[in-house]
């Protein structure tokens, strides 16, 4: 069963109220509140984003995140691979992975047929944006 995992939810929850701050930098433990999403969690969250060029961090005592992408631009597809990793069906189909697959044929019916659905989810993934949500 697809699934999108509890870090990547809580990372989308954490962007849509940032995306609400109207460009004001927020405090993980103001979102840890809103939220009711553990402060730790948020941290862990957060620096995934932050690597990922989606918010930026800014220290002090007036410190905290904000989004660097406006989210008209941000889709579902980046967030998830942000948090998880490329977003690939099988894993034979993740072309940053060397991956032996049992039947090495480059003819694989499987592969080609998951090949067409990934691809179609990648295009709904993109078409979903954090102002959508």
């Amino acid at each position: 069963m697809l699934a999108i995992r509890r870090e990547t939810d809580y990372a989308i929850k954490l962007l849509k109220i940032l995306s609400q701050s109207k460009g004001q930098v927020l405090s993980l433990n103001e979102v840890s509140k809103k939220s009711k999403i553990s402060f730790l969690f948020l941290q862990k969250i957060a620096r995934k984003l932050r690597l990922a060029k989606i918010i930026s961090a800014y220290q002090g005592v007036d410190g905290g995140y904000k989004l660097l992408i406006d989210p008209k631009k941000i889709s579902l597809r980046l967030v998830i691979e942000a948090m998880e990793g490329k977003f690939c069906l099988l894993s034979c189909l993740n072309k940053n992975k060397e991956v032996k697959c049992v039947a090495a044929d480059a003819n694989c019916n499987l592969k080609n047929k998951m090949n067409k659905i990934n691809n179609r989810i990648i295009k709904i993934l993109d078409a979903v944006k954090l102002k959508d949500i």
